[in-house]
């Protein structure tokens, strides 16, 4: 029997990104390179690959996002790709919200963050001070010569040192500090207040404690010159970021403006008949918006006590839980294995099977619902998500009590209680004699009339597999910065499949790793005839042949 048609959603990173670009990039990546896909008519395949055409569709709701089809596989089934488009929604600002999420950063206790962050967040922060001092600076020396008001005294002029040598000193003062801040956690408030008071010293330094124009020319034009270099590079990416990570006043109705288009997207999805198959595939702030959103749609359409599930459907969510209390009883807080979680992985597509084929149910209220939950794969790439406990939350210990209030959905996701799982029922337990009494609550569960999976179980259904490329631990432009792992006890949980894709490509002749935030779904092996790890697991994550 031949498959239905199957939807990839992508949904872009941050920037200034044009409509449909980042799609056409991955359409390119995970099916016209892809060679090992066996088409239902060979026709369908040229000397470009595997042909694809773009047809108009409102789904997205606007006419500048079209889908790009596909040709039938020899199982006959098709794929759909949509773009979840929100930049637009964003571009309003951006210079207000980047420098109020930049001082928020620069505010975050320095214990809050990763030690493999420690030498990026302090970079940023330092830039971010350094512009501040310098503008400062400036400001009260123009006051000064307005006011006439001495500010060189006669005491500093013989005390003086060298410029190369207070920029030596300064230098190699916050070398120290951050190297023993990044091995020593206790000792990591150097990093903040001394460390932005170093700065300032020599700031001061160069500008008043100086004789030679040239020189406070040179500080005040070179920072001028960074500041402008900083909104360039900056202001187009993490403005995005800001506007929607920063919960302010003023970028609350972007944030819903965000969810609700991306929302409106997999609701006509979801209740189109021709899809049996979603998956979404997100990068970089976008994996944080396709998460809200996740975990905003599972409360809608998933098997919760608004759409209460079916026997079959109560059983996969028990047989989830039975192995989630196996693998906690057996690792605790360390890692699983890679067998166990296939094993997990596998308990995932039992459920999402079983929701597509109990099909709509009738809701909590009595209406029957035109939808149900399609989505079997999440995918992602770059996710800022890897520095959670700072960007989103104060701390690890912030971070881990948001996660047990379900703010943050996780994989597996959290116990209902010490008796319950995923699965739970607020039924009064009714022992009937005929039957044996269940062993676990969970058990009774099933057979229960009212029960069904909490509101954030979405990963219960979805598999999560993450992308990242490692960055080095000094040099932190070689690889990807923003991305990170997302599995642990101390992330989003044990059940996301990691992926650590080790990035080079050709520049200027020579091999290269600088910035490769982009690059997730970039074939960049030398051998035309060969694929690159990144791709060939990608192409595996998103699974278009159903193998």
């Amino acid at each position: 029997m031949a498959r239905k048609k199957q939807a990839v959603i992508v949904v872009h990173g941050m920037g200034e990104q044009r409509p449909m670009g980042t799609m056409r990039t991955i359409v390119d990546a995970l099916w016209t390179t892809d060679r090992s896909i066996k088409l239902d008519d060979p026709q369908n395949r040229d000397e470009d690959g595997n042909k694809s055409w773009i047809v108009p569709d409102i789904k997205t709701g606007s006419h500048d996002l079209q889908r790009i089809t596909t040709p039938a596989m020899q199982d006959g089934c098709r794929t759909d790709f949509f773009e979840f488009y929100y930049a637009d929604i964003l571009d309003n600002a951006k210079l207000k919200n980047l420098w109020r999420w930049l001082l928020r950063v620069i505010k975050v206790r320095p214990e809050y963050v990763l030690e493999r962050m420690v030498w990026p967040w302090t970079a940023l922060c330092f830039l971010v001070v350094l512009i501040l001092w310098v503008f400062l600076s400036v400001l009260f020396l123009g006051v000064a010569t307005q006011f006439d008001i001495d500010l060189w005294s006669e005491a500093a002029k013989q005390a003086r040192l060298s410029v190369p040598g207070v920029s030596f000193l300064g230098a190699l003062c916050l070398i120290l500090m951050i190297l023993v801040a990044a091995r020593i956690t206790s000792l990591r408030w150097l990093l903040r207040w001394p460390s932005y008071a170093v700065i300032g010293l020599v700031v001061y330094y160069l500008i008043f404690l100086t004789e030679d124009l040239t020189l406070r020319t040179l500080v005040v034009s070179f920072t001028i010159l960074l500041s402008f270099a900083t909104s360039l590079v900056f202001l187009p990416y993490l403005g995005d970021v800001a506007g929607y990570m920063g919960a302010h006043p003023d970028t609350v109705h972007g944030r819903h403006l965000v969810r609700d288009r991306g929302l409106q997207l997999l609701r006509r999805l979801h209740e189109d008949p021709a899809y049996e198959r979603i998956v979404i595939v997100a990068h970089s702030l976008g994996s944080v918006v396709a998460y809200d959103i996740l975990h905003l749609l599972w409360e809608e359409l998933g098997p919760t006590n608004e759409n209460p599930p079916g026997q079959k459907v109560r059983q996969a969510l028990a047989d989830h839980d039975h192995l989630v209390l196996e693998l906690n009883k057996r690792y605790g807080a360390k890692p699983w294995s890679d067998a166990d979680l296939k094993r997990y992985r596998d308990v995932q597509s039992r459920v999402a099977d079983a929701i597509r084929a109990q099909g709509p149910v009738p809701r909590k209220d009595g209406r029957k619902s035109r939808s149900y939950w399609k989505i079997t794969d999440f995918v992602t790439a770059g996710s800022p998500l890897s520095h959670a406990q700072f960007l989103l939350a104060r701390g690890a210990h912030n971070f881990g009590k948001l996660k047990k209030e379900r703010l943050f959905p996780t994989a597996p996701p959290q116990v209902f209680n010490d008796d319950f799982g995923v699965l739970y029922s607020n039924d009064p337990i009714d022992f009937v004699a005929e039957k044996p009494i269940p062993q676990t609550r969970t058990e009774w569960a099933v057979g229960a009339e009212h029960a069904f999976a909490h509101h954030g179980a979405v990963f219960s259904a979805v598999r999560w597999t993450n992308f990242y490329d490692k960055h080095h631990p000094f040099f932190f432009w070689q690889g990807d910065v923003l991305g990170g792992p997302l599995a642990g006890a101390g992330r989003f949980g044990q059940g996301i499949c990691d992926r650590n894709v080790e990035m080079t490509y050709e520049r200027f002749g020579s091999k290269s790793r600088f910035v490769t935030h982009t690059l997730y779904w970039t074939d960049t092996h030398p051998d035309p005839d060969k694929v690159s790890t990144n791709v060939r697991l990608m192409r595996d994550a998103v699974n278009l042949k159903g193998a």
